[in-house]
């Protein structure tokens, strides 16, 4: 480390006299820039007391050019009287102006250096990057060639089998192909034979397997398309849609619609009649206008339609929906029925008016409060005279026995009243 940080401050000397060698009036220009400065200084603060004891008598151009004229001045003579002085003696403390310049510069370099060094990182991302990519194709290609040497060797295989197959299949084993084997090499041939066979026949079904692998992907992929278009044709709406013959038949409309106008059209008019030509343009006006309506009115109309088939399919949902409410309320009128029809009610408010032991009969007073309280509730309360003088219409009070009701006689008068 010591060696190394010689070498390095003796490199930083040899480069420190490189630059005093290239540029020898650097160390003059920075004490004429030291000097500069303090005689700006020095002259701008004489100015001042001379401003002042004038009581601001001359105008400020005057002072510029006095300012101006003293710079030149000082630039004229100082190097004229700068002597060449040794390394250590140039090496004198700067002024706060000429520190900042040379900082400046210096800051200027460094940002260049940094600017440099950012681009030798990113060409060194690039290399990196393509070194990389290099590595893996090297890669890729060794597996490829791997694999292309296997497949290689597998058809140098299949080619030798094949034509060991041709050489065992001659005329002379051909004609011996039905006859039985008697020796034990003549099996071992069949054997070998049937196995090149079975080889064979095993490759021929990989083949196929393959094929009709590949017709199932082509088929799964139209069924996919298939799907995919029938989803665009359901998005579409129903107006949208129309086959060859609606188009053919709308095309044979407009052109009979167009015959028609060109037939009910005026004659051609001539370019100086401004009255027809104003005629023409409010009437080709008009017609604009009205085909504008009319096209409003069929958007609007196929909206309407679109609505009420919206309301018929709501209305379908709500009758499927009301159907198994409606048979409720069938079942449960039904059951209502039933129930009026055994008289369990009266008999329970005709037990509750407490009929007599001896008779089994209500007195007629208790049994009229008890229709007062079994009065329906979409009828009006009658009172006991009312209810008195229509079971004497009707001669049921009549045919009593003393003013008291029987549970018959109870039930037919509580029907009478309330459900005729």
């Amino acid at each position: 480390m010591k060696f190394l940080s010689e070498a390095k401050e003796a490199d930083d000397e040899e480069e420190e006299e490189a630059n005093n060698d290239d540029n020898p009036h650097r160390d003059d220009t920075e004490s004429y820039d030291e000097e500069e400065y303090e005689g700006d200084h020095d002259n701008t603060s004489d100015e001042d007391v001379q401003n002042v004891s004038s009581q601001h008598n001359t105008p400020v151009s005057e002072k510029e050019e006095e300012v101006e004229a003293l710079a030149v001045s000082s630039a004229t003579t100082k190097p004229e009287n700068a002597q060449p002085t040794s390394k250590r003696s140039q090496r004198s403390v700067k002024s706060a102006a000429a520190f900042m310049r040379n900082s400046a510069a210096f800051f200027r370099d460094e940002e260049t250096l940094r600017e440099m060094q950012r681009e030798l990182l990113q060409e060194k991302k690039s290399l990196t990057h393509q070194v990389h990519t290099l590595t893996l194709q090297l890669s890729e290609k060794e597996q490829l060639s791997t694999a292309l040497k296997a497949e290689l060797q597998q058809l140098k295989t299949s080619a030798t089998l094949a034509s060991v197959m041709l050489q065992h299949k001659t005329a002379p084993d051909l004609s011996k192909g039905t006859t039985k084997p008697k020796t034990m090499a003549q099996w071992s041939e069949r054997v070998f034979d049937q196995k090149l066979e079975n080889q064979r026949l095993a490759e021929e079904l990989l083949v196929l397997k393959t094929t009709v692998q590949d017709k199932q992907i082509a088929v799964q992929r139209k069924q996919q398309q298939r799907d995919e278009i029938n989803a665009k044709l359901a998005r579409v709406p129903r107006r949208h849609l129309c086959t060859l013959v609606d188009l053919q038949v709308e095309i044979a409309r407009l052109l009979e619609e167009k015959r028609s106008l060109e037939a009910q059209s005026p004659r051609p008019f001539s370019p100086g009649n401004d009255e027809t030509q104003a005629m023409v343009k409010s009437g080709a006006f008009t017609k604009s206008k009205l085909q504008n309506e009319l096209t409003s009115l069929e958007i609007t109309a196929e909206r309407y339609r679109e609505e009420l088939r919206q309301w018929e399919l709501k209305i379908d949902c709500e009758q499927a929906r009301s159907a198994p409410m409606e048979t409720r309320l069938a079942s449960l009128q039904q059951e209502l029925r039933q129930y009026e029809d055994s008289q369990v009610l009266l008999r329970s408010v005709f037990l509750r008016l407490g009929p007599d032991a001896s008779d089994g009969c209500v007195p007629l007073e208790a049994a009229l409060a008890a229709f007062q309280t079994l009065t329906p509730s979409d009828q009006s309360v009658l009172s006991t005279e009312e209810m008195s003088s229509r079971l004497s219409e009707r001669n049921i009070i009549s045919s009593l026995d003393g003013g008291r009701f029987s549970f018959s006689q109870f039930a037919e008068a509580f029907t009478s009243l309330f459900n005729t």
